[in-house]
């Protein structure tokens, strides 16, 4: 790596270009709402939640480097969550209040089950961590197909959740304000303080721990904040379908979605897992046409991103924005 790229890598964590990439997507997200199209529309609202998932578990496993093979158990946790508080606040609270209830108190249940899950973790390293998560999410699935609770549906599933209408355009942009506004937060937290000492965690625990920092602490914040956030778009993918099952929410896919959207964007980035998800869906749903064998297509895309551009797109994008403008900035005019 030349001087310059590797001066480019450093300096982009002090450089807070992650703001201009958000304007860039709400750009866009406004240009697919002006465009109108039913189809895009439908395929962006399922992309922008989708989104959220992906980023959450950024949070966690790319500024931690807490791996986590289970985020659906956050997911799940919310969904239903979600879908209880709506069936019990019905009578009390108005539309849209009430979803909008519902998706905050979610989010804290899924908070909560971040600690909870964080509490044994904290003492756990590399495989033994993943392989805690993916199981703490197969018993919850496991336990709410048991238990049926409310279900209205087969095998544990609750139909009939409110939802934000049928008018694609304004389902749109409630996922679009929806997905800006947790990326937001999310770089906004991950430029601070906490989150620089999540990174401090990911480098070297040990050194972390050297230099007075409590580590268990942070690393149970990290949980809480990725379940917080991960509920909450679960409880939002919840109404926004109107249902919650076991295998719409705790789903092995949406793990392996989370994992594999942050490897293309770029993990640890926030904005990375996020443009990742967008490419993710748009491979997906162009690919629709060869059936099954789309997954091998997104297989190899997924590949070719791991050989070529091993930090993600996005992220390989940003270091060489950053040396064009190095080069403008310090190009010097010839002399006449």
């Amino acid at each position: 790596m030349s001087s310059l790229a590797a001066g480019s890598k450093k300096h982009l964590t002090r450089f807070p270009d992650e703001y201009i990439w958000l304007a860039l997507c709400a750009v866009a997200l406004m240009l697919a709402y002006a465009w109108g199209d039913f189809n895009l529309l439908t395929i962006l609202t399922m992309a922008n939640i989708w989104a959220v998932f992906a980023v959450s578990w950024d949070i966690l496993s790319g500024y931690t480097g807490q791996i986590s093979f289970g985020h659906a158990f956050f997911i799940g946790v919310g969904g239903y969550v979600s879908a209880l508080c709506s069936i019990a606040l019905t009578p009390h609270v108005p539309m849209p209040w009430l979803v909008v209830a519902s998706i905050l108190l979610a989010g804290a249940a899924a908070a909560l089950g971040g600690v909870l899950l964080a509490l044994p973790a904290v003492r756990l390293h590399g495989p033994y961590l993943s392989l805690m998560t993916l199981v703490a999410a197969a018993v919850a699935e496991r336990v709410v197909r048991i238990l049926k609770l409310q279900s209205t549906g087969a095998e544990g599933a609750i139909t009939g959740l409110p939802n934000f209408g049928f008018v694609p355009n304004q389902v749109f942009s409630y996922s679009a304000a929806f997905v800006l506004a947790i990326s937001l937060l999310l770089v906004i937290l991950a430029r601070s303080r906490i989150g620089k000492i999540f990174q401090a965690i990911r480098e070297s625990e040990q050194a972390a721990a050297a230099a007075g920092i409590n580590t268990a602490k942070y690393k149970i914040l990290a949980f809480a904040v990725s379940g917080f956030v991960a509920g909450a778009a679960g409880a939002f993918y919840a109404h926004y379908l109107g249902s919650v099952a076991p295998a719409s929410h705790f789903l092995l896919d949406i793990s392996v979605f989370c994992i594999v959207a942050s490897v293309l964007g770029g993990m640890g980035t926030i904005i990375g897992p996020l443009a990742g998800s967008y490419l993710y869906i748009l491979i997906q749903e162009n690919f629709r046409p060869l059936g099954s064998w789309r997954f091998l297509a997104l297989f190899l895309v997924a590949l070719g991103v791991l050989f070529f551009l091993p930090r993600g797109y996005l992220t390989e994008l940003r270091v060489r924005a950053f040396q064009l403008l190095q080069w403008a900035l310090c190009k010097k005019p010839r002399s006449t």
